[in-house]
């Protein structure tokens, strides 16, 4: 054993706890062997030894298999030798034979963080030899890395996108479903004619289902006070208003290119709770700036959190040069093709691109700002934190300068008689009360929707009372002359 062969084993042994987090199964790391584990990396095991070592254990090999029953797991076996390198290989195991000097090129496949290994102990000549194989050993890790994420896309190898496709593709998807089957968009009203006589009708109103299962709007969210839509917009019901056939085509478009640059997004960043993070801020931020700042838009749906998550991807992958953001940047036009697409099919085009535009910018913001720790900030970050705050302040100012009735909203009063009718939240009393905070004037009566506060005067009979009284008026007249 060398003092090259003993250096660079102690630096790997730092190496694989500090950049792979591995520990070692016995208590005590002994001079020239030590076994790891940890079964959150693709090698659950790793021996690290130095050739010719004699140090063993009794059990120390059943000791690291023992959590995983008989489930057979990878193993990774290092020697640090003298003058062989040589590699083999086999279902369970990989020997890597390795010198000291061609670590890391022997490593790189199986270890992609082996970049950042040092050794301490190492030569002047050593290091240069090192940084002339710097360019070509980072251009190698980073098509390994690139092959590892197209193999983490392939298997599914996610977390968080699952929750995005069961609260932002599959709930939408099946609201939408119940909308159109169900008649959930139909509102049963009455209203006095000229004789003073009510007479019941209905209309369709094709955006209520986009209410009933928690979309946000101005004046059900901010004037009415249902603050909790903030919250429930993303998994609504999206607009059927196109028919059955365009709305199942581009519903069928957008939640697939959602899924897809979702799994995309979260293998780019590599972190869960960053992507977690960043994705929640800005969906709730989303939800009370477009409440507040558009009047007539209703917000649902999965079209807004594709915005969102193409700000996320963006962010992510701008400036960077690696095969992997490459590739993320050709996988976001096809997303940003069905925007246009639906922004341009929409009913309210200039409230659709606001959403969507909206979307991106606050994905884009929380994206950046939690990509770095705070105390590594630059003013790039203070950029975006401006940016943010500027959104706030309007969306606030809007809240606060809010004082005259919206229009008559007939998707929303449709949602809210849904919800007395199967006493969802509350009955008609309390959903006039609603109507009262709102400033309409229109109430539930019998369950109806009747906009007119109070009975209109019949016609004729005011008719009767003017000529009566032009009558006795001419009768004065004649008497007087």
């Amino acid at each position: 054993m060398t003092e090259k062969q003993s250096n660079t084993y102690q630096a790997l042994v730092k190496f694989l706890k500090k950049e792979y987090k591995y520990k070692n199964v016995d208590k005590k790391i002994k001079e020239s062997r030590a076994i790891f584990i940890n079964n959150s990396n693709q090698y659950v095991i790793i021996d690290l030894q130095i050739q010719g070592s004699t140090e063993n254990w009794s059990n120390i090999e059943m000791t690291a298999q023992k959590n995983f029953m008989n489930e057979k797991v990878k193993k990774l076996k290092i020697v640090i030798s003298e003058y062989e390198n040589k590699l083999t290989e086999d279902e369970t195991e990989i020997l890597v034979i390795t010198t000291p000097e061609e670590l890391q090129n022997n490593l790189v496949k199986f270890l992609p963080l082996i970049s950042k290994f040092k050794n301490n102990k190492q030569t002047t000549q050593n290091k240069e030899e090192n940084l002339i194989q710097d360019e070509d050993l980072n251009d190698e890790i980073k098509m390994n890395n690139f092959k590892i994420a197209l193999n983490k896309i392939k298997n599914n190898n996610i977390s968080f996108t699952w929750i995005i496709l069961f609260f932002f593709i599959i709930m939408p998807v099946s609201f939408t479903i119940i909308g159109l089957f169900m008649n959930l968009s139909i509102l049963e009203g009455m209203s006095y004619n000229d004789h003073g006589d009510l007479i019941k009708w209905s209309a369709r109103a094709w955006q209520a289902p986009m209410i009933i299962f928690g979309g946000t709007n101005q004046t059900l969210t901010i004037a009415g006070g249902q603050w909790w839509r903030i919250f429930t917009y993303g998994f609504s019901a999206m607009d059927s208003g196109n028919g059955i056939v365009f709305s199942a085509l581009m519903i069928f478009l957008l939640t697939t290119s959602l899924f897809s640059i979702s799994k995309i997004t979260e293998i780019i960043i590599g972190n869960v709770w960053k992507l977690a993070i960043s994705f929640v801020l800005a969906y709730i931020t989303l939800g009370f700036v477009v409440s507040a700042t558009l009047p007539y838009t209703i917000t649902s749906g999965s079209l807004p959190i594709i915005g969102i998550m193409v700000g996320i991807l963006a962010m992510n992958v701008s400036g960077e040069t690696s095969p992997i953001a490459r590739f993320g940047k050709v996988k976001v036009i096809w997303p940003i093709v069905l925007i246009i697409l639906a922004i341009f099919n929409s009913q309210d085009q200039l409230s659709s691109f606001s959403v969507l535009m909206s979307g991106i910018i606050f994905g884009s913001i929380f994206a950046g700002l939690v990509k770095k720790p705070v105390k590594d900030w630059t003013w790039r970050e203070n950029i975006l934190i401006l940016f943010l705050l500027v959104f706030i302040v309007v969306a606030i100012v809007f809240v606060v300068t809010l004082k005259k009735a919206p229009a008559y909203n007939y998707s929303v009063i449709t949602a809210l008689q849904f919800y007395a009718k199967n006493k969802i939240g509350g009955d008609f009393d309390h959903y006039n009360q609603v109507f009262e905070k709102i400033g309409w004037l229109g109430r539930f009566q019998d369950g109806a929707w009747n906009e007119n506060l109070y009975p209109k005067p019949p016609t004729v009979a005011t008719i009767n009372l003017a000529s009566t009284a032009d009558v006795i008026t001419n009768i004065k007249l004649g008497i007087k002359l």
